[in-house]
């Protein structure tokens, strides 16, 4: 029995050298949840669709944004500053950039929260 008591010494460190349980990482807590789209509004330039991406902190209800953005289309030529175009609507701060085919985009966020336009899906 002594000249075994070596071999099973050696396979007990082995494995708890290299452990019972998974060596995976285990899966984020946090559920997916995936952006909203608020539909497809008419803007100077073309037709852009609302996304209100899932964030820590929620998503930005879709009625909220048409408002801040007809509100911002309305202002930005009068009183957006910058080359960002950044103009504060009802708390949100919004920006504007030009996309790959030099269209328009609008981001706003508040609060940890945020919407932008994109192109409209084909």
């Amino acid at each position: 029995m002594g000249r075994w008591l070596p071999v099973v010494l050696g396979v007990a460190l082995l494995v708890s050298a290299c452990g019972v349980g998974p060596t995976h990482a285990l899966p984020p807590t946090m559920s997916y949840t995936p952006p909203v789209d608020c539909g497809t509004l008419l803007v100077p330039g073309g037709k852009r669709d609302l996304v209100s991406p899932a964030l820590p902190a929620g998503t930005a209800a879709c009625d909220e944004a048409l408002r801040v953005l007809n509100s911002y289309y309305r202002d930005a030529p009068r009183l957006a500053q910058g080359t960002a175009r950044r103009l504060v609507v009802s708390g949100w701060t919004c920006e504007a950039d030009t996309d790959d085919h030099n269209q328009n985009q609008v981001g706003c966020d508040k609060n940890g929260l945020a919407f932008l336009t994109q192109p409209p899906r084909a």
